[in-house]
């Protein structure tokens, strides 16, 4: 099967004056096409730094990330802007530019006209709050709105970086169902997690505690 993301003779560190971390050397994964695959480690093994190298968030210090056979630039988001990739950050605040929900919402209009995409809408508890300005919104409407602007992208590549660190237990079995129906329908997910509980959401894992970093299949 293809690699969807192939990483290449990876290495990061980490820099503060005399201090100095190896947060990646050398490394190297091929994710395949229609794979569900999660990344776990511990605090500074570098999982958020992997995710923003994929998304040309961060320069690396050597190698290259290549998605569908072609490099990401770092400092050039393209995935993203043309929804090759759809990206759930822990820092959902960053997600919001608009006043209203439905404002924030129409951004996503690939599917908001969908039945499926209104059952999302009505699941999440935002059919109501469309003419709601996004400050007035409480901590839980934000999640919900944070999770349906994910759930409204058609990317063919979903990355999650730690979303259950901020869901309840209701929203992260929606979440959880979101991405099994995607999984199913080929689209590949890369999803990053503190939590052992959800090691088995996906077909594979990168543990990047490893000495070897490899992906494993479950």
């Amino acid at each position: 099967m293809p690699c969807h993301i192939q990483v290449k003779n990876l290495a990061l560190s980490y820099r503060w004056k005399a201090f100095q971390k190896t947060i990646f050397q050398d490394l190297n994964l091929c994710i395949p096409s229609g794979s569900f695959v999660t990344i776990i480690g511990g605090n500074g093994s570098g999982k958020s730094s992997l995710i923003k190298i994929i998304l040309g968030l961060v320069k690396p210090e050597s190698g290259e990330i290549l998605l569908n056979d072609k490099i990401v630039r770092a400092g050039y988001p393209e995935a993203i802007k043309s929804k090759r990739i759809a990206y759930l950050t822990q820092q959902i605040e960053d997600l919001f530019f608009s006043e209203s929900v439905a404002e924030e919402l129409s951004y996503q209009d690939d599917g908001l006209g969908k039945p499926d995409m209104l059952n999302i809408l009505q699941t999440l508890g935002l059919n109501t709050l469309m003419n709601r300005s996004v400050e007035s919104l409480s901590g839980g409407e934000r999640q919900s709105l944070a999770l349906a602007q994910f759930m409204l992208q058609d990317a063919p590549l979903l990355i999650l970086d730690e979303p259950s660190s901020y869901l309840d237990q209701t929203k992260a079995s929606i979440l959880k169902a979101f991405l099994d129906k995607a999984h199913q329908a080929g689209k590949t997910v890369l999803h990053v997690t503190q939590f052992s509980s959800e090691l088995t959401w996906g077909t594979h894992v990168i543990d990047l505690d490893q000495t070897k970093v490899h992906l494993a299949a479950l």
